[in-house]
């Protein structure tokens, strides 16, 4: 699909026989044109993708299902590690940033998703051996601090 000027984005491709990808062109393009006569404006395609997903999402889903409490951190992160430069999705472990043990919270903001070996190699290796220091709140004010630098969001450089 094409970037549309203004908009921050990426082109999405995929690999599907050509009938199929007849069909998907022409359901997107149905979708955009009523998109456009329902709002009265100009849709893009893109809008037209998200549309169809949500679609495709509310009609798939199990009646009554939510994400179970305990996982709503997971889903928060991306089911990915939240460590700089990780993208681990495997093993993930639930991690309070203000330990419970010292009167931390059970909010969310005070919770990210750490794959097992950043959590237990690097968070609570044990007394005096803490190699990644998290702080802030999750999700988008957490400060990494890792020995020689320390990331921030976004994982850019904040300090050296």
């Amino acid at each position: 699909m094409p970037r549309e000027p203004g908009r921050d984005g990426h082109p999405l491709f995929f690999v599907a026989p050509a009938d199929v990808a007849r069909v998907f062109k022409a359901v997107l393009a149905t979708v955009q044109r009523r998109i456009e006569r329902h709002n009265g404006r100009t849709a893009s395609e893109s809008e037209a993708l998200d549309t169809m997903l949500e679609h495709c999402f509310e009609t798939w889903a199990l009646p009554n299902s939510k994400v179970p409490r305990e996982h709503r951190v997971f889903e928060r992160d991306g089911w990915r590690c939240t460590v700089p430069g990780c993208s681990s999705y495997r093993n993930l472990h639930d991690h309070h940033i203000q330990f419970r043990s010292h009167g931390g919270p059970d909010d969310l903001w005070n919770r990210t998703a750490l794959c097992a070996a950043h959590h237990q190699r690097s968070v609570h290796e044990g007394i005096g051996r803490i190699r990644i220091r998290i702080r802030g709140r999750a999700p988008g004010a957490l400060r990494f601090e890792l020995p020689l630098v320390i990331y921030g969001p976004g994982e850019r450089i904040v300090h050296r």
